[in-house]
């Protein structure tokens, strides 16, 4: 592989993070829950003076460990350059995160409130945005995992789930954004179901808010496309991999 084209992998790779990250931004400034990708983190963030980019950091590191134990005796060796320059990518995706949520926040939020405030109601200007979001994350998606040179930690782990047990990655990534909202969930009822918050609102409604913190319609309506957005995104994208001269396997994504 020459040096221009390597250039072109990394140059393609660190597109693909920013855009992921802005996608995820998108989601999060809704307000209609945030994509599974990121709700483990979302939750914790919300109820921690920690941010989500901070969070998405550690929860990365510890797919890092997954990743080693599923490739245990099954090629690690060969895969572990690709393992290690996760650690670094994972910190600059966190940061991407954090700095796209406050641009969101101070700049197309504030474009859109007076949208919000007139003739198109708020709950559609926060539907338009996941939309948005779940889009560009997907775009994403296609674009971080193509360039063949590493992945940010969730998209490898489910790519070697998909690669060492020969199913298609779409399909694997639906249930694996399933299992981080499950997560969301128990975590968020894990703060909500505090006897002081008990008392205040009584059990129901604290379920309630448990549930809410944590899942909103956002967060099912993003588990539920953007696995399948990637499939649409990738089958018409080919000119990608002419591009790249990469010869990827029909399960990769």
């Amino acid at each position: 592989m020459t040096k221009r084209s390597l250039g072109i992998r990394y140059a393609m790779y660190f597109a693909g993070i920013y855009v992921l990250a802005m996608g995820l931004a998108l989601i999060i400034c809704s307000g209609l829950g945030t994509s599974p990708i990121s709700s483990w983190a979302y939750v914790m963030s919300r109820n921690t003076p920690v941010s989500v980019g901070t969070y998405t950091v550690i929860i990365n590191t510890a797919m890092i460990f997954g990743q080693c134990f599923i490739l245990h005796h099954h090629g690690l060796r060969r895969q572990l350059v690709n393992i290690a320059l996760q650690l670094p990518f994972s910190f600059m995706f966190g940061a991407f995160i954090d700095l796209n949520v406050m641009l969101v926040e101070r700049g197309l939020l504030s474009w859109l409130q007076p949208l919000a405030d007139g003739a198109v109601s708020g709950y559609a200007v926060s539907m338009l945005l996941l939309l948005a979001g779940i889009i560009v994350q997907s775009c994403g998606v296609v674009l971080e995992v193509r360039p063949q040179v590493t992945m940010m930690s969730a998209e490898a782990l489910v790519y070697y789930i998909s690669d060492r047990w020969d199913k298609e990655f779409g399909r694997i990534k639906v249930i694996f954004d399933c299992y981080l909202v499950l997560m969301a969930v128990i975590f968020s009822l894990v703060f909500k179901l505090t006897p002081t918050h008990i008392d205040e609102v009584g059990i129901v409604q604290a379920v309630i808010d448990g549930v809410l913190g944590g899942v909103r319609e956002g967060t099912i309506i993003a588990a539920l496309l953007v696995g399948r957005l990637v499939r649409v995104i990738n089958r018409n994208t080919k000119w990608i991999d002419k591009v790249l001269g990469n010869t990827i396997s029909p399960h990769s994504l």
